[in-house]
């Protein structure tokens, strides 16, 4: 891989859903915000997608976009995995062992959620849940995945499966059994794992998930590994999401933009804010980036509206 630090290369991370894609109604990245992203790496620098996707999932939103390049890094289950390089290669894997997928499986369910979890990719990256009833959220989480990417089973028990490991164990639920699920794992698992927590968007605001990763996962983390490997330094990466899974890549990030539907807590921490995912507000910022007028001094963290 080429180091760039004598460049004066930026490395954009960007979110996928409710940043690039309005997940309520869109399977696929418009053409504005592919234009953007093109002509963000036109002017020389690294675009990378940031996504609580699998690489499974990734993988069909571009060809159905129609815009896959080979060279496009990505930092995938919210830094559980970092492919980049030329050729596109594995950086970094965080898995969990199967006895701790068995042991966070029997913990959902005892909580009485529904668990979800998503394979490696090596071996199809297969999302499997179990026949159980499910809330209006996580039923449409599911139909959507089936209609747009596949690669999903219903089994009988989950804890009947030999599992020697995995990327992630997740579900979506309201508020308060996600609330009360994080804290159980805490006391059970303690740092063993990461929980990461995120407002669904789907079921409009009223769903969160909770997503189990090996413990040195985070988009954060994933953001400073491909930064080392392409020798940019933090300070000169832009990070744009909308979500809490968001929050340690604004962290290490010398500059972070929020979008407009980001809940209020997210814009705080925020350096800039862009407009909706809606009105295209990423692809706006993308496109003032590409031309030199954003950020005006990289690394600063001054706060303003991003956007005409």
């Amino acid at each position: 891989m080429t180091n760039q630090t004598d460049k004066g290369t930026l490395l954009v991370a960007v979110d996928v859903d409710g940043t690039l894609v309005n997940t309520e109604n869109e399977g696929e990245i418009g053409g504005h915000a592919i234009a953007a992203l093109e002509a963000v790496r036109r002017a020389g620098h690294v675009v990378a997608l940031c996504t609580g996707r699998n690489l499974a999932s990734v993988s069909s939103l571009l060809e159905r976009s129609a815009w896959f390049p080979a060279d496009l890094p990505l930092i995938l289950l919210n830094g559980a995995l970092v492919w980049g390089g030329d050729p596109r290669r594995e950086l970094a894997c965080h898995l969990l062992d199967g006895p701790v997928v068995q042991q966070l499986v029997a913990l959902f369910k005892r909580l009485d959620t529904v668990p979800m979890v998503y394979g490696m990719d090596g071996a199809g990256g297969i999302l499997r849940h179990e026949a159980r009833p499910l809330n209006s959220a996580l039923g449409r989480y599911l139909d959507l995945r089936r209609t747009r990417v596949g690669r999903l089973e219903t089994v009988d028990d989950l804890m009947a499966l030999p599992w020697s490991q995995a990327l992630e164990v997740g579900t979506i639920d309201t508020r308060s059994r996600i609330e009360a699920l994080t804290a159980a794992i805490g006391a059970e698992l303690g740092g063993s794992v990461r929980v990461i927590n995120t407002q669904s968007l789907l079921g409009g605001g009223a769903y969160f998930w909770a997503e189990v990763f090996q413990r040195d996962s985070g988009k954060g983390a994933g953001l400073a590994t491909l930064a080392g490997a392409l020798g940019i330094p933090l300070a000169r990466c832009i990070a744009i999401g909308d979500n809490y899974n968001d929050l340690d890549m604004f962290a290490v990030s010398g500059i972070s933009v929020a979008m407009g539907n980001s809940p209020d807590d997210v814009k705080a921490a925020a350096d800039h804010l862009a407009d909706d995912v809606t009105r295209g507000g990423a692809a706006v910022v993308l496109e003032a980036i590409a031309a030199g007028a954003f950020p005006a001094t990289a690394g600063a963290a001054q706060r303003e509206e991003c956007g005409p």
